[in-house]
């Protein structure tokens, strides 16, 4: 069973903005905002923007996993004639929590930093539930 070729499916513009873009980004540019907002009464404050633009692999794995589940809750239902995107889904849902379930682990010692490539592995489960979650949401939607 195909997941998909790529070719006969166009990027839903309007999923992206609403399932990606603003869950990850509008955390960032509204403190901005705030920061902006705040200088105006204190001009001397000079912001940490590492502070800002932090975003840990914990925030990632787990927004990855909101994200898996939100798409399995949509495609569920259908989810027999999907059953290799539907696989994939959960075996990278279990992935993630594993990896989750590691970064708890992890953090027990005071001395952890999350290191180059503790980044890399969560930001590519990112990637690849982001583009498996739009397969299956063009899927339910019929595209």
């Amino acid at each position: 069973m195909e997941i998909t070729s790529g070719a006969d499916m166009e990027l839903n513009w309007q999923w992206l903005l609403w399932q990606v873009a603003v869950p990850l980004g509008g955390p960032i540019a509204l403190s901005c905002l705030i920061i902006l907002l705040w200088q105006t009464g204190m001009p001397d404050f000079v912001p940490q923007w590492s502070i800002i633009l932090d975003a840990s692999p914990w925030t990632i794995t787990f927004y990855t996993l909101a994200l898996i589940g939100a798409t399995l809750n949509d495609l569920w239902p259908h989810i027999s004639a999907q059953k290799a995107l539907g696989g994939w889904l959960i075996a990278l849902a279990s992935f993630a929590q594993i990896y989750t379930a590691f970064l708890v682990l992890w953090r027990h010692n005071t001395t952890f930093i999350p290191n180059h490539s503790v980044y890399v592995c969560a930001a590519c489960m990112l990637v690849l539930a982001i583009a498996l979650c739009h397969v299956a949401h063009s899927k339910s939607q019929g595209n």
